[in-house]
């Protein structure tokens, strides 16, 4: 089996308000972590289980997504983006994967509600300045294919 290098893009994009859902890309980001679920497990083990823990998948929480960017200053998308963490108001997510080694270019998007947690501006004197917001996933990851 051989393993080929990802050639493509991949973008963050925040959901407005309205029914249906338009996007607003997130440029300047460079770094996307922690999309996904996790089942918690529930406990099942009875005096019949043989001396052994047994279990069966339980509700599942979406993770903490954390994203990273170059800090523009005056750019409103993060301005908005700071203002859901200020008045804790959930939102519809979209990350968008394009695969450009594929003829038409396939795309992937992954959808999910989240509430703004928190935002952190990392200011620095000699390298780039930086943002970050985390976003914990509220419901389901929905993955589409186009």
């Amino acid at each position: 089996m051989t393993t080929e290098a990802f050639v493509g893009n991949i973008f963050f994009e925040r959901g407005d308000d309205a029914s249906p859902t338009a996007y607003t890309r997130v440029c300047q980001i460079f770094s996307i972590g922690g999309v996904g679920e996790t089942n918690d497990l529930v406990d099942v083990t009875t005096f019949c289980s043989g001396g052994n823990r047994e279990y069966v998948p339980g509700l599942a929480d979406g993770e903490e997504v954390t994203i990273e960017g170059n800090y523009e200053f005056g750019a409103t998308i993060y301005a908005s983006m700071i203002a859901d963490v200020k008045l804790k108001a959930n939102r519809s997510y979209r990350i968008v994967i394009e695969d450009k080694s594929q003829s038409p270019v396939a795309k992937r998007n992954l959808l999910f509600d989240g509430s703004p947690k928190s935002w952190l501006l990392g200011p620095s004197v000699d390298d780039k300045n930086t943002i970050s917001f985390t976003i914990k996933i509220s419901g389901e990851v929905t993955i589409e294919d186009e």
